[in-house]
């Protein structure tokens, strides 16, 4: 079987490697793209992109039940949830469509199947018409992470992945959600939001493990207002399919109880995908689970790149993407490297969570002396007029040098303020930088210059004790 020349060789088209591919053609690269499943990958087709435009639906259909409140008398609202899935899928269409024509205008082709590598610059490619080979300079694994199934809770008629969330038949009365993680809390509001009755099981103490306490007693005082229920400290430990539905088996505390219901969504975390790809024999070096990489993203053995999921945390497609770019700029023999101060995280629960940069007490850890500024929504002008004061904004800052160290905002469209927040830390910028700068008015991100100003006890919508 003779191989097929190309440059590079990606495998996997989602957002590091479209993203990754596209640079080297615009780089001069001839490159092919291998894909076993649909072009953009998990985000654009079953992750990211339907989960957030599920997400604004269940978000604008919430609106229209507070309507009132502004003075706009509705009745008969409802929702057509085959239309609403048509209306995501159209989207997701739309996306994955622009990518398959930027490929086509870069001269990037795609290759459908399956990829293993037989050495450092040859891929096997596996699909419906047989076997073929691809040989190439450089190699890039972009093949992403996949959902966690618990064995207690395989995946089938009644237990959902996220996968299967995002494409119901109906609309389920009572929800059953296993880890109240991002992926469990965005789908759970969602499916509060149109009408189920939530029930979260979280493993942990705190709701988000990893954000910002802080911010996710936010998120959870809004669960317990829309009537979700929330159990801490809890292991689901099977489940049993009954008249008219499912019953879940929990424990808690040392003490067991049920949750009847009639669907279970099971989201306890990803891993990243290298089933099969052959890094064993190769010898490429892994750590936890992921590929191991040096700043330029290549691997252990020289010629193989890996981004996004597959190389480690935080798994976040925009991380991806960037690393995508790194890694393609490596290979045209261009200087790149990884080296970012912060990535942001923005988390699609209702209200919003969005941070960048340290902690207050990742700030302590690291020999900072930190300075905390906030500003409540609840101060905001333009808050009020959404109807939306959940919320404030939190700056940390270096007592000593006054740099921005981190920001964490949980409220009204914190996932869209966190840029400017992002390039401020990248930047070196400092509390005062963000405070002197003049905001437009009246606008949410007046609410981030209030909080830098607070850091120097100086907001002016506040009352500071003296």
């Amino acid at each position: 079987m003779a191989a097929r020349e190309f440059d590079v060789v990606v495998v996997g088209s989602g957002p590091a490697g479209y993203v990754c591919a596209i640079r080297l053609a615009q780089l001069g690269k001839r490159v092919a793209v291998v894909e076993r499943d649909a072009i953009g990958g998990c985000c654009l087709n079953v992750g990211c992109i339907p989960s957030k435009a599920l997400i604004a639906a269940g978000s604008f259909f919430d609106r229209l039940k507070r309507a009132s409140e502004m003075g706009i008398e509705l009745s008969g609202a409802r929702l057509d949830l085959a239309k609403l899935v048509a209306w995501k899928d159209g989207i997701v269409a739309k996306l994955t469509g622009g990518i398959g024509s930027l490929f086509k205008n870069h001269r990037i082709e795609t290759v459908k199947g399956t990829a293993a590598l037989k050495s450092p610059s040859e891929v096997e490619v596996k699909g419906a018409g047989g076997a073929e080979a691809l040989r190439a300079r450089a190699i890039v694994l972009a093949t992403g992470s996949e959902p966690i199934a618990l064995k207690e809770f395989p995946w089938s008629g009644g237990v959902w992945s996220s996968t299967e969330a995002l494409a119901p038949a109906e609309i389920p009365k009572r929800l059953v959600v296993i880890g109240g993680g991002y992926i469990g809390l965005e789908l759970g509001i969602f499916y509060a939001k149109i009408g189920a009755q939530v029930t979260v099981v979280e493993m942990t103490g705190g709701l988000l493990p990893g954000t910002d306490p802080d911010l996710s007693a936010v998120v959870g005082r809004t669960l317990k207002k829309r009537g979700v229920a929330v159990h801490l400290n809890a292991r689901a430990i099977g489940y049993e399919k009954i008249p008219g539905g499912l019953r879940v088996g929990v424990e808690a505390e040392g003490k067991r109880f049920e949750v009847e219901c009639d669907r279970i969504l099971s989201t306890v975390g990803r891993r990243p995908t290298s089933a099969g790809l052959g890094l064993e024999a190769l010898g490429v070096r892994m750590e936890k689970g992921f590929v191991a990489v040096d700043p330029r993203r290549e691997t252990s053995v020289p010629g193989i790149f890996a981004i996004g999921d597959l190389a480690g945390q935080p798994m976040l497609a925009h991380k991806g993407s960037k690393e995508g770019i790194v890694a393609a700029e490596a290979i045209a023999g261009r200087r790149a490297a990884f080296d970012v101060r912060a990535i942001p995280s923005v988390i699609f629960t209702d209200p919003e969570i969005a941070s960048v940069g340290l902690t207050e007490a990742e700030a302590k850890e690291k020999g900072f002396d930190p300075v905390v500024g906030r500003f409540p929504f609840a101060a905001s002008g333009r808050a009020m007029s959404l109807g939306e004061t959940e919320g404030f904004v939190k700056v940390v800052a270096d007592k000593g040098t006054d740099a921005v160290l981190g920001v964490h905002m949980v409220g009204p469209e914190v996932t869209e303020l966190i840029a400017e927040a992002a390039l401020a830390i990248e930047m070196g910028a400092t509390a005062e930088d963000l405070a002197l700068t003049v905001h437009a008015h009246p606008t949410l991100p007046e609410t981030l210059m209030e909080a830098a100003e607070a850091v120097h006890g100086a907001a002016i919508h506040v009352y500071r004790r003296a």
